[in-house]
């Protein structure tokens, strides 16, 4: 019984044995939307190795399509297939396949994932994006506390909830909300352009705010609030693709980019803080894959923080570029261990953990390679895996800075956010 794992590295072999592994790669595989793979060639191929293929994709059903296994793209009706560049090298690791073969997905949802991470907008600030993956981990505390330590400094901060499901700084740093949040302005997009006056009523300055201003565009807002019947549809409906006029499809993570460009462009900001939704959802690829940010993965010492992790990056590693340079996306990566023991020995085993998975996908190990290869050492505090730890405090265990405005004062959040606050300060380039 063939399975979804098994179907790629076995098609793979299958057509490797027919017409060889160079051969293989001027071409492409194509995963439909429910997983059924074809093999689409983009030159002519000689009759008896089709026939191989196609005999032996037989017994590969339902994953390869049995009636049609090998066809081209204008067999599919579909010309952005003839571009071999329109497919990603994938790398497979399986005893009957080993190596790399090019693949094109098409997903229902999740079709985010499958674009390479954006270089930083052109005219933005820093932007920050705290993600996780489990929930509970102390992530949206941090932000606020940041927000609120660099405020105390004389910065702009505009903070942006895309936590769409679970939704939380708004009540977190508004004693008030505005009209609209996040959700009202991806339903609102998916069907027209947001007006001026829309943006307006989306964002508002925190009570955090000191010397520096710390404007909050929340998830939910007034409207959501009076009509809560409507919010579940409202998210059922955040995340659906506009087609434009010319054929064009504006997705989620293309919305995101211009919420944050068009919030940037009214006011002079010194950093953007975003809170992801936890997990591997559509927003979270928008947030971390789509606004070229440097990127926070917080956890806590656990077997389920690094499965999900190990996840996350073996899917961007196959994103991995050629080479290394200032450039390269992978430096935007930080590991934060938050509700960390002081115990030095628990903060090196959380280390450990995440430098076997950073080793294992966009580490450049292999050997002979060039110096400036993206490669850590693992004490070296400039990697990634080089996790900022953030310290469990019970002071921050029910965090309502409204109610208790101690909990962002400066004598209480420097011995537990301190070094964290300095080393995300350092790394935007917001020293005070």
């Amino acid at each position: 019984m063939i399975r979804y794992d098994d179907a790629l590295p076995q098609f793979a072999a299958l057509v490797r044995a027919a017409i060889g592994e160079a051969e293989m790669l001027n071409h492409t595989f194509l995963r439909d939307a429910v997983g059924r793979l074809t093999f689409v060639i983009l030159e002519p191929i000689n009759e008896e190795a089709l026939k191989i293929i196609r005999e032996g994709a037989r017994a590969l059903a339902p994953w390869v399509d049995a009636e049609t296994p090998i066809a081209t793209p204008d067999d599919l009706f579909d010309p952005t297939l003839a571009d071999l560049g329109a497919s990603l090298p994938e790398f497979i690791d399986a005893q009957v396949f080993y190596g790399f073969v090019r693949l094109v997905e098409r997903r229902v949802v999740g079709q985010d994932w499958l674009r390479p991470p954006a270089d930083p907008i052109p005219g933005l600030p820093p932007i920050v994006v705290f993600a996780s993956h489990k929930g509970g981990v102390g992530r949206s505390t941090a932000l606020a506390v940041s927000a609120a330590a660099l405020s105390r400094a004389g910065f702009n901060l505009l903070v942006i909830d895309l936590d769409l499901e679970a939704p939380g700084l708004g009540s977190m740093l508004l004693s008030e909300l505005p009209r609209f949040g996040t959700l009202d302005y991806f339903v609102e997009s998916g069907l027209q352009d947001v007006d001026p006056a829309f943006l307006d009523d989306l964002v508002v300055a925190s009570n955090l705010t000191e010397n520096g201003l710390v404007h909050v565009a929340p998830a939910i807002g007034k409207e959501s609030e009076a009509s809560p019947q409507n919010v579940l549809g409202k998210i059922a409906r955040a995340y659906v693709e506009r087609l434009e006029a010319d054929g064009r499809i504006v997705s989620f993570l293309d919305r995101t980019r211009s919420l944050v460009t068009e919030l940037c462009s009214r006011f002079r900001y010194d950093a953007v803080f975003i809170d992801a939704r936890a997990g591997l959802n559509e927003a979270t690829a928008a947030a971390v894959l789509g606004l070229g940010a440097e990127i926070l993965l917080f956890g806590v010492d656990t077997p389920q923080t690094f499965a999900g992790y190990s996840y996350f990056l073996a899917h961007l590693e196959r994103f991995r570029p050629d080479a290394s340079g200032e450039e390269d996306w992978r430096y935007r990566l930080r590991m934060v261990q938050a509700k960390a023991q002081g115990n030095p020995q628990a903060q090196a085993d959380f280390r450990t953990h995440a430098f076997e998975i950073f080793s294992d996908t966009l580490y450049d190990l292999e050997e002979g390679i060039e110096e400036e290869a993206f490669n850590f050492d693992y004490d070296d505090i400039n990697a990634p895996h080089y996790a900022w730890p953030i310290l469990d405090d019970a002071n921050y265990a029910q965090f309502n800075p409204l109610a208790r405005d101690d909990q962002v004062a400066q004598h209480l959040y420097d011995r537990t956010f301190g070094p964290f606050i300095t080393a995300l300060s350092e790394k935007i380039g917001l020293k005070s």
